[in-house]
């Protein structure tokens, strides 16, 4: 029995041949991927310190070639990056022969740092060239492209000529086109949505000049969408506003450029401020661009007018006019030279307040400076503001 029992003791000391197969394998596996393994990760490393080299650079190169700061580098390291300075160089190098400034540069890098890497001879060239030969000087074109460089991003033949040529037919010069081009980021939208705006705008009897005033003094409006913008002109319509006026186009603007929110903030201002809403309807059909000021700026003028010069709500909503103009630079020096004239009984107080601040500059300095300086010699120091009316015991 003894030799039975030491046999089988002996086959389980033996490790099943599967099992050692498989360590073997297993062992075999690791030993010959070890060298693997690490050669992965050496490349990882590798790669990830040429990008890091390639970070360090682009962000120095966006400091000490664009003018950028540190911040504003590393934040734009991450949208590009580069590692030789020849393509950022030849950029900015055809841009500065193009007038460009320092300032220029850093600005239109900030907004689209991807053009440093844009072709040169190829696309960026043939653009600069094009703005030059239809007559759009290189001061002109540094700010435009500065301020707008998606211009730059678009197609030449696709984008660009077709949509100057199509500016060129609604405004009459280059110097409207700049200003078009410095303001209105939705170029790229000309055919999509300015066209069938303009459309819409001469199918219900908006004239050619007052689309070219729209054009020219806020095109943002013509880049809304289409149901966003037959929303804004039904509205005006509904306000009663004939589409053949330019009030139309001062009320479209007002309405479009404006969220619901805001409209509601200033009709709030103004019924604080006294005027009932036909007073507002009033004020708007005559003047549209008074809800087009600041709450602040609304709230200070009905201030003077109403706390200052005791003119009544109602009044100043039937001559909105007043409101536009600039408190420290027409409304107050006109109104120091009222105030003194009242106090000496040269002129009615019944006097309208309206025609003061409206009347052209001759037109005040004859009726209301050189007409009355015999009577109060300091007038025209007053209305300069070299005179404080404090110390004439005059308070104001």
């Amino acid at each position: 029995m003894f030799p039975l029992c030491c046999k089988r003791l002996q086959f389980q000391l033996v490790p099943n041949w599967r099992n050692v197969a498989y360590s073997s394998i297993h062992l075999s596996f690791v030993l010959q991927n070890t060298s693997l393994f690490s050669k992965s990760f050496s490349s990882v490393e590798v790669v990830a310190h040429d990008r890091e080299k390639q970070h360090s650079f682009t962000v120095s190169y966006f400091i000490n070639s664009c003018g950028l700061s540190p911040e504003i580098a590393t934040s734009l390291s991450k949208k590009v990056a580069f590692e030789t300075p020849e393509k950022p160089d030849s950029v900015l190098g055809i841009l500065r022969k193009n007038g460009f400034t320092n300032a220029h540069i850093s600005k239109l890098v900030k907004k689209k740092p991807k053009l440093l890497l844009g072709r040169v001879e190829e696309t960026l060239l043939p653009k600069l060239e094009f703005f030059h030969s239809v007559g759009i000087s290189s001061a002109d074109l540094a700010i435009v492209l500065s301020s707008n460089p998606t211009i730059l991003c678009q197609s030449l033949e696709k984008q660009i000529i077709p949509n100057y040529n199509f500016l060129k037919s609604l405004v009459s010069n280059n110097e409207k086109i700049v200003n078009i081009y410095k303001w209105v980021y939705c170029l790229h939208d000309v055919q999509k949505k300015v066209v069938p705006n303009i459309s819409a705008l001469k199918g219900i009897g908006v004239t050619q000049s007052g689309i070219s005033t729209l054009v020219t003094s806020n095109p943002g409006v013509l880049c809304e969408s289409s149901e966003k913008f037959d929303k804004s002109v039904k509205k005006v319509i509904d306000m009663g506003f004939n589409p053949s006026t330019s009030a139309f186009i001062d009320a479209l603007v007002a309405v479009t450029t404006m969220t619901d929110n805001s409209w509601e903030q200033k009709l709030k201002v103004y019924r604080s401020c006294g005027w009932s809403e036909n007073d507002f309807r009033l004020a708007f059909r005559s003047h549209p661009r008074c809800m087009t000021l600041s709450v602040e700026n609304i709230n200070t003028k009905m201030d003077f007018y109403v706390n200052k010069m005791g003119w009544q709500p109602s009044a100043i909503a039937r001559a909105p006019m007043a409101l536009a103009y600039s408190l420290e630079k027409r409304i107050i020096p006109r109104c120091r030279v009222l105030w003194v004239l009242l106090l000496n009984n040269l002129i009615k107080k019944k006097f309208g307040l309206s025609y003061v601040l409206s009347s052209s500059e001759k037109r005040f300095t004859d009726n209301f400076l050189s007409k009355y300086q015999e009577q109060v010699p300091q007038l025209f120091d007053i209305y300069q503001g070299k005179v404080d009316l404090s110390e004439l015991g005059i308070g104001f």
